[in-house]
Formats: structure tokens, sequence, C-alpha cells
């Protein structure tokens, strides 16, 4: 015990995080029953959600309440709402009315909104005060207030009025009231605005923290660039898992794991299964005729489907990139759709003339070169456009554009790909 507790001394919170987790659960428990509170309320938060519950857990109710009223208010509210009803309900009794209340105010926002990743602990200050007032507050402000680098100035009726940071402060002289170097145009948000959005305004105007304000303009709290850049890990790892095709149910997987990820990803690969069946056996039987006259034919059908697929779910992956990283420019959405269907012909003609001399030089028959090639030339760019449309169709319908995954995109072009191949075969043969 002594030789983990000083292994842990004086690292780093999110480093000494990862030595936790690779601890036996029971030697887990014993250093937090004994580690400085403080230090545990640093490490906890970077810990993984199922490291934290089960210490939470595992702990007496009065230790784990002295943790999480040490821990800011955005982690302790984030951890609270993991725990079960029961235990999260038993943690707030124990705390001070205050710290209570201010808990269960950021938990009636929504977990995925501005209100449930804000924290309240920002610094405002009164606009009719000179720089060097709020220095001097600046220097007795206490260690839970977060983001000092801006100061948020309100009016009387405690409306948010200004911002300015600190390096201005600084220079700034002395006696001059902070009305005149404060900048009263602020980019805000609405406690229940998505946290997407929220995380897009950050990124965007290069921002350290964005204010929360309610319907009268009163600062209710602040998020941080630390809290946006965890939003931005989830729904870039939710971006991969839909492009996948998996989309992981994730309290199945708290509880179990193997249930979660075969009913997150089983969905795509049954509709797959179906479409494949139905549809692209249907074409496969409609032109058996023409197959077993063109037995040739059957072997460039993988070469066409492959290359269909792939190009589609490179287009995809582009136009969702750019939806997701800025959704507000249509029009570059338009050049981008007409740029991939472009690059699907490049891609095309490119590999049409090479597989077509191939046909042509296995069989010494042009017209079965002709077939493959120009099959493959209209496949691939059909591909790219619809794999360019698919995620901005989603958008505009309300859902998210990485549900065009892997699986439905490849069965996609499974159906396109044959019909335009035997097509072509009939209308060349």
């Amino acid at each position: 015990m002594s030789a983990s507790l000083a292994l842990l001394d004086g690292l780093q919170p999110a480093d000494a995080a990862e030595v936790l987790e690779t601890l036996p659960y029971d030697d887990r428990l014993r250093i937090f029953k004994v580690w400085d509170v403080e230090e545990s309320a640093d490490a906890l938060p970077e810990m993984s959600e199922g490291g934290q519950v089960e210490v939470m857990q595992g702990l007496a109710r009065s230790l784990a309440t002295r943790i999480i009223s040490e821990m800011p208010p955005d982690d302790a509210v984030d951890l609270l709402a993991d725990l079960p009803d029961k235990t999260s309900d038993g943690i707030l009794a124990s705390m001070s009315p205050f710290k209570a209340g201010q808990l269960r105010r950021l938990m009636a926002h929504g977990e995925d909104t501005a209100g449930g990743l804000m924290t309240p602990d920002a610094m405002r200050l009164s606009q009719e005060m000179r720089v060097g007032q709020v220095l001097e507050r600046l220097r007795e402000a206490p260690e839970s207030v977060e983001m000092i680098y801006y100061v948020y100035f309100q009016d009387e009726a405690s409306r948010l009025t200004g911002v300015s940071s600190l390096r201005e402060l600084i220079v700034a002289d002395l006696n001059r009231p902070v009305k005149e170097i404060m900048h009263g145009q602020l980019m805000t948000v609405a406690p229940e605005e998505d946290q997407e959005r929220v995380a897009a305004l950050i990124d965007r105007y290069d921002l350290l923290a964005i204010p929360v304000v309610d319907g009268e303009d009163r600062l209710l709290g602040i998020v941080t660039v630390d809290d946006v850049m965890d939003v931005l890990e989830e729904e870039a790892k939710e971006d991969i898992y839909g492009l996948a095709g998996t989309f992981e149910i994730e309290e199945q997987k708290e509880r179990h794991p193997f249930i979660g990820v075969l009913l997150g990803r089983l969905p795509w690969v049954l509709i797959a299964l179906t479409i494949e069946l139905l549809v692209a056996g249907g074409i496969l039987r409609a032109f058996s005729g023409r197959i077993r006259d063109n037995i040739a034919l059957v072997f460039f059908i993988p070469v066409i489907l492959t290359i269909g697929a792939t190009v589609s779910l490179q287009s995809a992956t582009r136009m969702t990139v750019e939806i997701t990283t800025d959704p507000g420019k249509r029009r570059r959405f338009r050049r981008s759709i007409a740029g991939e269907a472009l690059i699907g012909l490049g891609i095309g003609v490119l590999s049409g003339v090479v597989i077509s001399l191939f046909a042509w030089s296995m069989k010494g028959d042009a017209r079965l070169g002709w077939v493959v090639g120009l099959a493959l030339v209209i496949a691939t760019m059909f591909s790219a456009l619809v794999g360019s449309l698919l995620p901005l169709l989603l958008k505009v319908s309300g859902r998210d554009p990485a549900m065009a995954s892997e699986p439905f995109l490849t069965t996609l072009m499974d159906v396109l790909g044959l019909a335009v191949y035997f097509l072509i075969g009939i209308a060349l043969l």
C-alpha cells in the first residue's frame, strides 16, 4: 500500500488515474480510503466512467460525499448521473444544502446539453468596478473558480454585459473603468443548447470557454474547452462506430459487454443480409440466362462490387467529416458532391481502361472488355455520387450523417453495381 501511494505521489491526475486503473479493485479502494481527499477528487474524474462508479460504490457514504464535494461541479454531476439513483440521492442528502442544491440544479439539465456540461464556478464581477479592483478580486479568488483567464461582468440585475481577458486587465491602467475595456458582444449559449453545437462554437471561434445564460441574460455558468474536448472525442468515436455500422448500446455494454456489442452490430448486418438475398440475389436470378451464355461475366463481378463499395465509402466519409466539422456551408456541399462525382468518374475511367484490356486479353473478345470497362466507369461514378449524397440527405432529415455506414453502403453498391453491369451486358453482348 505504501509503495502504491509513493508511486502516485507527485503524478498528474491523468497519470495517477491511469496507474489506479491498472491496480486490482481491492487495492484501488484501499488507496482511496487513505488518500488525501483533494488528490482523490482530482484523479477520480480522469478515470473511466465504469472505474469511477466502482470506486464510489465501494467507499463509505461519508468518504464518497467528501470526494464528490471536492470535485468540480461539472465532473461531480457527470459522476452522480452514472451512479444508481439510490446512491446518488444518498450522497446528495449527505452534502451541505448549498452544494447539494448547486448540483441538483445542474443535474436538471440534459446530460448532452450546455447546462449539463457547464460549471457554475465562473469569475463574475460588477461592471462598475475599476481594473485595479478587479485584479485585487482575482488575487482573492478561490481555487474552485474555473477559467480565470476570462472575467465576466454583469449589471445590477445580474445580467451578463461583457467579458475581458486576464491579459487585457493586466496591461490596462489600474484606474480605468472595466466598462471601457470589456467586450460587450459576447458569444453565449442557452442551457438547453446541444453539446455538439457548443463544441462547434468553441472550436470555430477559438474560445477557452463560452458562457451559458438564461432567458434574461443572467450568467448560469461556463462550458470550458477541456469539457468540449471530451465531447469531441465522444462524437468522433460515435461517428467512427457509425461508419463501421456498429451502434453499441452503452447500457448493455456496462452490464453485459458481449450482448451490448452484439446488439449494436447486428441490425445493419441483418439489413445487409436481407437486401443481398432479396434484391442482389433477385438481379442474379433475373440475369441467370445471360450469365450462362457469357460465363466470363462472372469473373469480373467481385471487381465491380469491390471498387464501387470502396469509392462510395470514401465519398461518404469525406462528406460526413465536412458536415460535422462545418455544418453551415451548404454551397460548399454542392461543390463537394460535384467534385466527388468527378473523382469517381476519374477513378472509373482509369480502372475501366485497365480492366477492359485485361478482359479483352483474357477472352479475346473486345465486347467483353467494353462491357466490363463501361460498367466499372458508370458504377464508380454513381457510387461516388450516392456516397456523397447519402450523409447530406440524412443530415437534412434530422438523422446522424454517420448512419451512412459501411454495411449499408456496401449493400447498396452491390445492388447498383450488379444492375449496371448486367444491363450493359445485355446491351453490348
